[in-house]
């Protein structure tokens, strides 16, 4: 089964995008469901069920050999990059303590995603904040965006200026965003939104 043929549920990718985050640190040569589910808190039928789904065939009879399960998930979820297949293109878009603490490019090392552009209505902001990507005025998107060809954005605009914000990324052509503010964002079919809002992380493990 080809990554790009792959189709898993959600809440399965975000639990094996989490996992390659684990392998990536465990130190054994090899890691066994046991050992995954002390890592995780995951049951041992989630991830039988999940190991499954992923047509996973690196298993081993007392587990499987770390490096080798960390590739086959990343090339499953199109988390690998090559030559063929360069990183993802990515923008910030608010310039506020929350996106001036994502202008570090090592934040996003090995993570198959390149930081392009960042943009903020506030011109101050846009003048005086440092990054080694360019920092451009938000009247500027739309013209950025499609010139650099950006596909993905990070929003951490006021909660006021999200739907907004998100409309303008959707018609330059970004196909998903990754929602840092507490809007509940409409936005064409077409364009994917992950909301990480903390504060409605708290109130759900409250």
């Amino acid at each position: 089964m080809q990554s790009s043929q792959l189709k898993v549920p959600e809440i399965v990718k975000k639990r094996m995008i989490q996992l390659c985050t684990l392998l990536a640190s465990f130190s054994k040569a090899k890691i066994t469901s046991q050992e995954i589910k002390a890592l995780t808190g995951w049951t041992a039928s989630t991830i039988r069920h999940d190991f499954w789904l992923m047509d996973l065939k690196k298993g081993v009879s007392n587990g499987y050999f770390t490096a080798e399960l960390r590739q086959e998930l990343e090339e499953k979820l199109g988390l690998k990059t090559d030559a063929e297949k360069p990183e993802k293109k990515l923008c910030i878009v608010g310039l506020n303590r929350l996106g001036a603490a994502l202008l570090d490019e090592n934040m996003f090392s090995e993570s198959g995603f390149t930081i392009k552009a960042g943009f903020d209505t506030n011109l101050y902001r846009v003048e005086i904040l440092r990054s080694s990507f360019p920092l451009y005025p938000a009247t500027q998107m739309d013209f950025v965006i499609k010139k650099e060809k950006i596909e993905y954005a990070v929003l951490t605009v006021d909660s006021k200026n999200a739907q907004s914000m998100a409309e303008k990324l959707s018609k330059a052509g970004v196909r998903g965003i990754v929602n840092m503010t507490d809007t509940v964002l409409k936005v064409p079919e077409n364009v994917k939104v992950e909301n990480v809002s903390v504060v409605n992380a708290l109130k759900i493990i409250k």
